[in-house]
């Protein structure tokens, strides 16, 4: 049986952007799932962060209308990508 893939398109909508807490929070998030989660600019960068690390997340510099692709891989991503997106779609719970 293949893992399971899922890909979600998400947008920074708050004022401060992806800074230290909502990082923070989506670590906290993303260890609740087995699944793989990553985040891509979807800007054609190619800069991508795993959503364990604080550090590569801050390193994407995404500010506020910042599109990024969440990509899930694992027995759990469609779980893991729904929670995630909901974050994001919530503003980081800041607005």
């Amino acid at each position: 049986m293949a893992a399971e893939e899922c890909v979600r398109t998400v947008k920074i909508g708050n004022t401060m952007g992806l800074h230290a807490r909502p990082a923070a929070q989506i670590v906290h998030l993303a260890n609740r799932f087995k699944a793989g989660l990553k985040l891509r600019r979807s800007d054609g960068s190619g800069n991508e962060a795993d959503c364990r690390s604080v550090l590569a997340m801050l390193m994407l510099a995404a500010c506020k209308g910042t599109e990024l692709v969440l990509r899930g891989s694992g027995d759990d991503a469609a779980e893991a990508v729904e929670a995630l997106g909901g974050y994001f779609d919530r503003n980081f719970d800041e607005e």
